[in-house]
C-alpha cells in the first residue's frame, strides 16, 4: 500500500513532533546535573537535548528486542549500566517501540540516581495521531499507551511527579514552526524526580570509658575514685 513506511519515526511528521518536544523539554531539564544522562529513543539519529550542567549523554535506540547506538545488545535483558549511574533519563518514544514496556521502565528507574529526573515522551493514543500511525506503519506498529499509566507507575515507585502535558499539533504535520504545549496536542510529556532516601538521624549511645587509677592510692581511695569517675 502506498504511503506505508518501515520506520515511522523517520517521517517528517514525527521529526516535527520531536522538535516540539525539545521546545518544551529544554527549560524543564536545564537544571539537571550529573556526569551522564541516558537517552533512550525510538528515532534514528535523534539528538539528546543540550543541558548546560550535564556532562555527557549515552544514546541508545530501542527497536523491538534490540538496542543500538552507543550500546549494542538485547532489549530483553537488563540495560548494561550500573545502578544509579545517570542524573537524567529521557525515554523518547522508547516505550512505544520496546518489546517489553514494563521491563524498560524498570531499568530506567534502576539506573537513575536518587534526586535524578526521568522524562517520558510519546504519541497520545487519543486524537488524530493514533489513526495516522495505524495507517502509516508497516510491520510492527508502535504501542501507544496512555500517559496516566506511566504516571501511576512512577508514583508507585516513589517519584515526585509533575502534571502530564500535551504538546505539539493536534494532527500530524510535516512542517511549520515548532509548537509548545497544547490541550489537544498529539504528543505527551511526563517529568518526574526520583526521591532521595530519607535521612536517618544517629542515636547517641552512652558508653562507659574505663579510666586508669594510680596504684599508689589506698584501696578505699581507689574505690572512691572509680565511683567518682562513673
Amino acid at each position: 500500500m502506498a504511503g506505508l513506511v518501515s520506520d515511522i519515526y523517520a517521517t517528517p511528521h514525527l521529526r516535527k513532533l520531536i522538535a516540539d518536544e525539545n521546545r518544551v523539554l529544554a527549560p524543564l531539564l536545564n537544571r539537571c546535573t550529573g556526569d551522564h544522562g541516558l537517552h533512550l529513543t525510538a528515532a534514528l539519529g535523534a539528538e539528546a537535548p543540550a543541558i548546560p550542567l550535564l556532562g555527557h549523554w549515552a544514546t541508545v535506540r530501542v527497536t523491538g528486542a534490540r538496542l543500538e547506538g552507543d550500546v549494542l545488545g538485547s532489549g530483553l535483558e537488563p540495560l548494561p549500566f550500573t545502578d544509579e549511574a545517570f542524573g537524567v533519563v529521557l525515554l523518547r518514544h522508547a516505550l512505544e517501540t520496546t518489546a517489553r514496556q514494563d521491563n524498560l521502565l524498570d531499568e530506567a528507574i534502576r539506573v537513575l540516581e536518587p534526586g535524578g529526573m526521568i522524562a517520558i515522551t510519546g504519541i497520545h493514543p487519543l486524537g488524530l495521531w493514533s489513526p495516522w500511525v495505524a495507517r502509516q506503519s508497516r510491520g510492527t506498529r508502535p504501542r501507544l499507551t496512555w500517559p496516566w499509566w506511566w504516571s501511576q507507575r512512577l508514583v508507585r515507585d516513589d517519584f515526585e511527579l509533575s502534571m502530564p502535558r500535551r504538546l505539539g499539533s493536534a494532527w500530524p504535520r510535516a512542517g511549520g514552526a515548532t509548537m509548545g504545549e497544547s490541550l489537544i496536542g498529539g504528543g505527551y510529556l511526563l517529568v518526574a524526580r526520583k526521591k532521595r532516601p530519607a535521612a536517618v538521624p544517629l542515636r547517641p549511645r552512652v558508653a562507659e570509658v574505663p579510666a586508669p587509677v594510680p596504684g599508689t592510692f589506698a584501696s578505699g581511695a581507689r574505690r572512691h575514685a572509680r565511683e567518682h569517675i562513673r
